[in-house]
């Protein structure tokens, strides 16, 4: 998937590309969150929303 093809990406394509980024953020420890912790704006709603819904995900408390 090409960067420009995220913004309307439907979430059963988007979902197996971000899954593998975040193994890969996971892998880089520290300092692959410290580059991204660089490129996110102080108060991004969009970014809190996203890690509210990560955290869900981690816990196990999100299923269909």
């Amino acid at each position: 998937m090409k960067i420009s093809d995220i913004e309307t990406a439907d979430p059963e394509a988007l979902a197996p590309v971000l899954l593998t980024l975040l193994q890969r953020l996971g892998q880089l420890g520290r300092n692959g969150a410290i580059a991204l912790a660089r490129l996110v704006e102080e108060d991004d709603a969009d970014v809190e929303e996203a890690l509210e819904w990560l955290a869900d995900i981690a816990a196990g408390s999100l299923r269909e």
